[in-house]
């Protein structure tokens, strides 16, 4: 075979690898370690795992407000599910959303504005309990702020965050918040409220609450 044919078989056969690589970039395929990692973490859209999230949230608060002996067990995993929600929110969506979304800084401002308000309602409620007293009154509070700031986040942030970004982003991007949710702390810290300070602060006070959280309920049990 002369030279030129060679050359000509060679560049057929590594065209489509080479091709496959140049088309991964610009679509935004994620790599394969990557990919395993999302199906193993269930490869949900990061806006599809938050929106689950509030929905169970509020079906959460119900439950909490309701008297009885279940009343402790269902405050406990309601302020477990806010706490590493907004922990996982605040590491990594309102950081993706400020630098590719138009507008991007504002709304990351504003969500954190309420996020950090909320924070110190939940740290009342926490402190007041299921059986203290205002505990309905505080819980409702409480209930009014979340629901309102889950609305705007779903409006103004989840809708703009799905056109913005490739599915592949949205995919890696859910499996982060799941990563994150798995160790985050499981009540709220006032002073955790922005990126760096959750990301520091998660495998320290994670590991702390969760604790905490086991010491009690052998306890109670």
């Amino acid at each position: 075979m002369s030279a030129l044919s060679k050359a000509a078989a060679l560049s057929a056969a590594t065209k489509p690898r080479l091709t496959a690589k140049a088309a991964a970039k610009t679509t935004g395929t994620a790599p394969a370690w990557a990919a395993k990692a999302m199906r193993h973490l269930g490869g949900e859209s990061v806006v599809d795992v938050l929106t689950r999230q509030h929905r169970q949230i509020k079906r959460a608060f119900l439950k909490a407000a309701v008297p009885g002996p279940r009343r402790r067990r269902d405050f406990d995993r309601l302020m477990r599910l806010l706490a590493v929600h907004e922990a996982a929110e605040e590491a990594h969506v309102h950081p993706v959303a400020r630098r590719a979304l138009h507008d991007g800084r504002l709304l990351a401002a504003r969500r954190r504005g309420e996020e950090k308000e909320a924070k110190k309602l939940l740290v009342e409620l926490w402190r007041t309990g299921p059986d203290g007293k205002g505990y309905l009154r505080r819980l409702n509070e409480v209930r009014r702020m979340v629901t309102r700031h889950a609305a705007r986040e779903e409006r103004e942030e989840f809708a703009q965050l799905r056109k913005a970004l490739t599915v592949p982003r949205l995919r890696m991007l859910g499996a982060e918040v799941k990563l994150t949710q798995a160790y985050a702390p499981t009540r709220p810290h006032r002073w955790a409220n922005n990126e760096a300070a959750n990301k520091l602060a998660a495998p320290f006070l994670g590991p702390v609450d969760r604790t905490l959280d086991a010491i009690r309920h052998a306890r109670a049990s």
